[in-house]
């Protein structure tokens, strides 16, 4: 998404002594600019420091990018979930999506619903990742209610537990403003909704939970794709838990990286790492 004709900041710079110039922060509107520049003097001044010069540099930010809206989908996408089977009998539950109190769609899974259920954003664009069987991964249109994309289920395939998908508020706080000194592209656009994780696990396999990859770029066109490009991990996750408090994300130069909270056993004696197999 990208600025409107017209739109403005106004950064605070200055010029050290040596020539180089570096910059304070930027703001909405030169008022704030001139509130942070009177504070900026006052703080170098106290530190003694010194710069040849201070002055508000006016930026036309027209066709930057604007940050996405609040509340993030997963703020404002919440789900009702209703036990639909017989007692003593394996667990499925009918679901409701709501936005505030109205139900914009519903779907059933055949299982219980865990935390099958993360709303993300592309664009203009709101889906939700959710699973109708307990060993598939599928996509929901949150404008209209509809399944766009989904994987074929699988008997003894993967069996996802949960599902994240970073938004662009998950990694960044919006203090530092588009067409600023400090703004970088390559990092500070992303992401943008087109890859997530899920965590689970292979039907018949031990209780921990594996973390897979999720190639979202190609959704509108119904496809989805899994991969385990980051091997056998047990990821160290928990009900209570969010997932930004196990899975983050970070960018750097372009250089994309991310980060687990993984579980790893010790032999307590000899301090050797105990393999995953025999853990």
């Amino acid at each position: 998404m990208s600025q409107t004709g017209g739109a403005r900041i106004y950064e605070v710079r200055a010029e050290s002594e040596k020539g180089g110039v570096h910059a304070f922060g930027s703001r909405r509107t030169r008022a704030e600019a001139e509130d942070l520049m009177r504070e900026s003097i006052d703080r170098v001044t106290k530190a003694r420091g010194g710069n040849q010069r201070y002055w508000i540099e006016e930026i036309d930010t027209t066709g930057l990018f604007e940050f996405p809206s609040k509340p993030t989908p997963r703020e404002r996408y919440t789900t009702r979930v209703t036990t639909t089977n017989k007692p003593n009998t394996w667990q499925t539950v009918h679901v409701d999506v709501l936005d505030g109190d109205a139900t914009v769609a519903s779907y059933d899974r055949n299982y219980s619903m865990l935390q099958t259920f993360e709303p993300f954003r592309q664009g203009d664009r709101i889906f939700a990742l959710i699973s109708t069987d307990y060993t598939d991964t599928a996509v929901m249109d949150l404008h209209t209610g509809e399944i766009i994309a989904a994987e074929q289920p699988h008997g003894n395939g993967f069996c996802p537990v949960g599902f994240y998908v970073p938004d662009w508020w998950d990694l960044h706080d919006g203090s530092t403003l588009p067409g600023s000194m400090y703004w970088r592209t390559a990092d500070d656009e992303w992401p943008s909704g087109d890859f997530g994780f899920v965590w689970g696990c292979v039907w018949g396999d031990d209780s921990s939970w594996k973390v897979q990859y999720l190639d979202l770029s190609e959704v509108s066109d119904g496809v989805i794709k899994r991969d385990d490009r980051f091997g056998y991990l047990k990821l160290a996750t928990d009900s209570k838990l969010v997932p930004r408090d196990f899975i983050s994300c970070s960018s750097w130069e372009g250089e994309r990286r991310v980060e687990f909270y993984v579980e790893r056993g010790y032999n307590l004696t000899t301090g050797a790492p105990i393999p995953d197999e025999d853990w």
